[in-house]
This record gives C-alpha cells, structure tokens and sequence, in this order.
C-alpha cells in the first residue's frame, strides 16, 4: 500500500488535473457535439476553473486537439524503435496493429469518429485538426519504421507512406466502418483479431524479402 501511495504522489498534479480535465471534455464533445460543446460545460463536469482549462489548452480547439493527441500517443508509444527489431517485422506489425485497433475501436474513439463525420463540414478546422493531429501522424510514425526496415533490407516496397496508409486501412477495414455506424459483431474481440490477422498476413507477403535476396542485401550493405 505504501509504494502504490509513494507513486501516486511521484505523479505532478498539474498532470494529473490536466489528465481530469480531459476526460471531463471528452465527455462534453461526445454528449453535445463540437459545436454544442463549450468551455462553461467542461469547467462544470471537470470541477475546474476557466483560467485552469485556459493555461492548458488555450480553448476549445486546443483541448480537442490534445483529447486527439492523447490517444495518438498511446497508439505509437506501443510502436517500439524499428532499430531493435531486426528480423521479426511481421510480429511488430501484428503488435502495431494490435495496439491501433485496441485504440481506435474504444467507444470514445469511435464516437470522436462519429463527431468528425457530423460536424467536419461546418467545422473545417475540426476535421483538419482530427487528421493532421491524429491518423496522419501515426501514419508518418508508421511509414518511418517501414522505412527504417527497408534500409536494413528487411522488407521490400516503393513507397512507405502510402504503404501506412493501406496497412491502417486494412487493419481497421470493414469492422471499423460498420462501428462508426453502431453495428458490432457478436463477439467483437474475436472479429478484431480476425482483422488484424488477415490484414498482417496480406501485407506481409507484399513485402517481405526472401532469404537469398536478404543475405545478398546484407552482403552489399557490409561491403559500403
């Protein structure tokens, strides 16, 4: 008991009020949508004061843009360093993709999902921020492990940006279109599995090296 108090003093306040504070307007978004969301009714559930909310985030856009940033950081925290994979790629493509759906299929995220497609066209800054914050920045996280790989000769493929994209999209695919809409599978836990799988396999053998051509990669980069 102690050392669980002793790490929960170690954590700065200012964190953890920040931490409350977005979950508090997380909440606000989601019940009232961007444009019926307001300061006033994060202050409220949050139990905060305006200057509080204010010398985080600056605002509105400030706090959906850091609600969007948080749940970035827990997709790529779980991406590892590309430099310590070395040969298992497909694993750390499975774990990637694992972690992604584990965060992108939570209720809050789908219903963040649902929020954009609402409001996105009155709201231009909104989807711009959803975008720009979120997906594009996992994708380039993910497109720079893809290139890391293909300089140590571990996978092959043209164009490493695009090819986040499509293993993303493929990742999520079906099922995540189908939750936006508020239709889950049964045993939903089954079915991502089932689409992490199938997307790692068909990606994989897309871009995996065969033996010889990987021994003859790894010949010419020790001979530079």
């Amino acid at each position: 008991m102690a050392a669980t108090a002793t790490v929960r003093r170690t954590r700065p306040r200012g964190e953890i009020r920040r931490s409350q504070i977005l979950d508090a307007a997380t909440e606000v978004f989601l019940e009232n949508g961007y444009g019926g969301a307001t300061i006033d009714l994060v202050v409220e559930r949050a139990g905060a004061s305006k200057a509080t909310v204010y010398s985080f985030f600056g605002g509105k856009d400030g706090l959906f843009a850091a609600i969007v940033e948080q749940r970035v950081e827990r997709i790529v925290s779980a991406f590892g360093d590309p430099e310590v994979v070395h040969s298992d790629v497909r694993h750390a493509l499975a774990h990637i993709a694992e972690r992604y759906m584990e965060v992108v299929m939570a209720p809050d995220a789908v219903g963040f999902w649902r929020l954009i497609i609402a409001e996105g066209v009155r709201f231009p800054e909104l989807a711009r921020t959803f975008f720009e914050v979120g997906r594009e920045r996992t994708e380039a996280h993910l497109a720079a492990m893809l290139s890391v790989w293909r300089e140590q000769g571990l996978i092959r493929l043209d164009d490493p940006k695009l090819a986040a994209v499509q293993f993303l999209d493929a990742v999520g695919g079906d099922l995540h279109r189908r939750a936006m809409a508020g239709i889950f599978p049964k045993n939903l836990s089954t079915a991502i599995q089932r689409s992490i799988d199938h997307a790692v396999q068909i990606f994989w053998y897309g871009i995996k090296v065969d033996a010889p051509r990987r021994a003859r990669l790894a010949t010419v980069s020790g001979g530079r």
